[in-house]
């Protein structure tokens, strides 16, 4: 063997094990490391779980995750969970976490959906006001106005409120179209007086949003816009000339006549004033 083959060799050898020691970094540094010691329980959901959901131990499994995995706020153990209202649909194996959980309130369950500060207000709609029964618990709505001042007007008076029910239902599991006779909207205290106002002064119709629009337009405000309040009044006002002063007393006369007597009562408020009358 010559010296140039022993060199090859070598050579070979030297640039073999460079590529391997450049590979096994290449593979530490791309491949995750986890732990199987460190671990977390967390609970998840064994089933698929609608919105206003009262949480009971059938919808709860105990899950051990790595710790890099699970989220903040996760729910950790049975007792955080159990009878608390569920503020969203959940689906089964998803992680529970406190902000999907709501504190059962007293009374419905409605009202622990409803957020801070603002209020459930529920309108009566048919086949053409409900868009035809595709109303769904979370969805979002416009609210036009439609009303007379010599010609037919429309205003916007909300934009972009959450539907919280239609009829007695809250959840959304039933993705299906169904006409309603009501909805109820969460809304805030100005815009509920809002709402009242314009159902008085005309028609109301919703206009649903897609999910993921948050275009902002321009509504109606009590502040700037005092017609809606005007108009209302002026509708139910009772015109002046038509009422009677309590302070003024009704005065009527009237004629009697009995056998051979005859006598005038003039009647005036309360009193009364007998006129005998000779034959």
């Amino acid at each position: 063997m010559n010296s140039k083959t022993i060199l090859f060799i070598v050579l070979s050898l030297v640039f073999g094990a460079i590529a391997v020691f450049l590979a096994q970094n290449w593979l530490k540094s791309n491949t995750p490391t986890t732990n199987s010691g460190q671990t977390t329980t967390v609970v998840t959901l064994s089933s698929l779980v609608p919105m206003g959901t009262i949480i009971d131990r059938k919808h709860l499994v105990l899950t051990a995750v790595p710790d890099d995995i699970a989220p903040k706020g996760s729910v950790t153990n049975f007792e955080d969970a159990e009878g608390k209202v569920v503020n969203q649909k959940l689906y089964p194996g998803e992680i529970l976490r406190h902000e999907k959980l709501t504190t059962k309130g007293e009374g419905s369950t409605l009202a622990s959906l409803i957020k801070h500060n603002m209020r459930a207000v529920t309108i009566r709609v048919n086949d053409v006001v409900g868009v035809a029964g595709f109303l769904l618990p979370g969805n979002r709505v416009d609210v036009i106005n439609l009303y007379k001042e010599g010609n037919y007007k429309t205003d916007i008076v909300l934009s972009n409120v959450k539907i919280l029910a239609i009829d007695q239902r809250a959840s959304n599991d039933e993705n299906k179209p169904m006409l309603v006779r009501a909805v109820t909207l969460e809304l805030s205290m100005e815009q509920a007086e809002l709402l009242l106002i314009a159902k008085g002064r005309g028609s109301l119709q919703l206009a649903l949003r897609n999910p993921n629009d948050d275009a902002q337009v321009e509504v109606a405000s009590l502040d700037d816009d005092n017609q809606l309040q005007e108009q209302l009044s002026s509708t139910t006002a009772i015109p002046q000339e038509e009422v009677i002063p309590s302070s003024t007393p009704l005065e009527k006369v009237v004629f009697v006549q009995s056998n051979s007597k005859a006598k005038v009562l003039v009647l005036k408020g309360m009193n009364e004033q007998e006129i005998k009358v000779n034959n």
